[in-house]
């Protein structure tokens, strides 16, 4: 799940490039959903560590 968080991450350097670029073509919508992604892995990150299920 870190990496995960990684790769969201690298993602968003691209995003900021084309924003850069002036190159938008999502709406936003989609960027409302996406910046929800790391709340789902970090709730499920801190759930795991406290939980310890494995």
């Amino acid at each position: 799940m870190i990496a995960g968080l990684v790769g969201y991450h690298f993602w968003c350097g691209q995003i900021v490039k084309q924003f850069a670029e002036d190159n938008n073509s999502r709406s936003h919508t989609w960027y409302r959903w996406f910046n929800e992604i790391p709340v789902i892995f970090l709730l499920a990150i801190v759930l795991l560590a406290g939980l310890k299920p494995f």
